[in-house]
């Protein structure tokens, strides 16, 4: 019965229906976390907005688990479903410019690549404010509230936004956005300002602001030091951070790098990564107290943005290995001694040489806006930890160590941090109290709409809005690593 279904669907699509079996179907499967192996049992692409409609009418009236797939990078998988319907946006990815506005329209099965080569090749250098791994989807990006390099500069992700294109789940295209009239138009478009992706509709466009750097090239690279002496780094980093113009962000990095005398053997380091929005002399003057702490190496460069993206952005993917990914929300100066202590510790004895740890630094533009602007809460946080731990997935009998070391991990730096929260574009389905750490006092509102949006919660996932999920306070149960929906 639902073969015939599917093969009717088929012919009504302008787009492409994968199932077992098909050619690219196993492919479309795979994401960047390999530890994820979930076999749904059709995949739409396609390829104008009408197939999206369709895609969602089927997969509603045959009550079929239904996700979305933008770039493939959700953190554990929750863009794909075990027996039901994926809507792969792969094939939707036109991108339109507006000169005079300074906007672009952007269909969702892009990913930040080709928005960035787009731009560039616009010759104008106006930039968007994006993800720092190309290979991330705009969709999911965005919805989560989204940190770029120059959001100190121009704000989140979020902030950009001037209107998208949802299907809803009662199948209607909205256009909603800063100018939307309607209540329920405006509560969806808050909504989707950080609200998380997968839970009010399906975004098929958005338009976004692109913005003029302030300069043509930018001071970028990379500071690497001894972890031994993270103590003193970060002691020197979190007082400088409060002092620095919104134009300088400067992430960071626990992890190995080969060692440059025996580089078969790796070293343990703490790293920062500068990014300067303006003149690389005047950047290189700012970061003078954090050469003068003496980083083992040093690699500063002079180039636009889009092409540090390109250079430097694939440094943080799974490519393919398991993982299991964790973050938190720590405050000002939260990137304290105790930290440092936690990172040293815990660093020197991961499980597997793969796993690292990253942070973004937030402030500037971004905590201009206050929480209740958008449904992104975490306004005045200042660095958000991620740290993925990273093991062969070939070996699935690593996993239960790799995962214990991940989340005591972050239990210990959270406390060590006084940790306000956990991001949700990094979803941990180990998290205790995922929507208060996630959406904070914005969650009852989100709830709110989500009922009046889809009152039969058909878009429904492990940690979807109104998910009643909560797992245990104590690592001892790892199944919601193994599943997106929650019954």
């Amino acid at each position: 019965m639902i073969s015939k279904a599917i093969n009717e669907l088929a012919q009504k699509l302008s787009g492409y229906v994968l199932q077992a079996g098909d050619a690219e179907y196993e492919a479309a499967t795979q994401i960047d976390n390999g530890r994820i192996q979930l076999k749904p049992l059709v995949i739409v692409r396609p390829t104008v907005v009408e197939d999206v409609a369709l895609g969602l009418k089927f997969a509603i009236t045959h009550n079929l688990p239904f996700t979305i797939k933008g770039g493939g990078h959700s953190a554990t998988g929750y863009c794909l479903n075990d027996d039901g319907l994926v809507m792969d946006m792969k094939h939707l990815n036109s991108i339109t410019f507006n000169k005079d506005k300074q906007t672009a329209h952007v269909q969702m099965g892009v990913i930040w690549f080709d928005v960035y080569k787009f731009m560039a090749d616009t010759g104008t250098g106006l930039v968007p404010i994006g993800g720092g791994c190309p290979t991330v989807a705009p969709p999911g990006f965005v919805l989560g509230g989204g940190y770029s390099f120059v959001s100190r500069s121009y704000g989140m992700s979020i902030d950009n936004i001037l209107s998208m294109k949802i299907i809803t789940p009662d199948g209607t295209l909205r256009h909603i956005g800063i100018d939307s009239k309607s209540k329920e138009d405006q509560d969806v478009f808050w909504a989707c300002l950080g609200g998380g992706g997968g839970n009010f509709g399906i975004v098929v466009e958005m338009e976004m602001k692109v913005h003029q750097p302030k300069s043509e090239k930018m001071l970028v690279g990379q500071m690497r030091y001894h972890l031994e002496q993270a103590e003193e780094v970060l002691g020197y980093y979190n007082e400088w951070v409060e002092t620095i113009p919104n134009e300088m962000a400067v992430y960071g990095f626990v992890g190995n790098q080969p060692d440059f005398v025996e580089t078969t053997k790796d070293v343990k380091v703490l790293g920062l990564t500068p990014v300067f929005n303006g003149e690389y002399a005047e950047g290189l003057d700012l970061l003078q107290g954090l050469l003068k702490l003496k980083p083992i190496n040093t690699d500063l460069k002079n180039m636009t943005l889009p092409d540090w993206e390109f250079f430097n952005g694939n440094t943080t993917k799974v490519s393919g290995n398991s993982a299991y990914i964790r973050s938190l929300i720590l405050p000002k100066h939260g990137m304290n001694n105790d930290v440092a202590k936690v990172f040293i510790e815990y660093m020197s004895k991961a499980p597997s040489p793969l796993s690292f740890c990253v942070w973004t630094l937030s402030g500037g533009e971004i905590a201009s806006r206050n929480p209740a602007d958008t449904a992104f809460v975490h306004r005045h946080a200042r660095f958000i930890p991620e740290v993925k731990s990273i093991w062969d997935a070939d070996q699935p009998g690593d996993a239960l160590k790799n995962v214990e070391w991940a989340y005591e991990f972050f239990e210990a730096l959270g406390k060590a941090g006084g940790a306000t929260g956990a991001y949700v574009n990094y979803i941990d389905p180990l998290l205790h109290d995922w929507p208060e750490k996630y959406y904070g006092e914005n969650y009852a509102r989100l709830n709110a709409i989500k009922k009046q949006v889809d009152p039969k919660n058909f878009f429904n996932f492990q940690q979807g809005i109104g998910s009643s999920f909560n797992p245990n306070q104590k690592l001892t149960d790892l199944s919601p690593l193994n599943r997106t929906i929650f019954k």
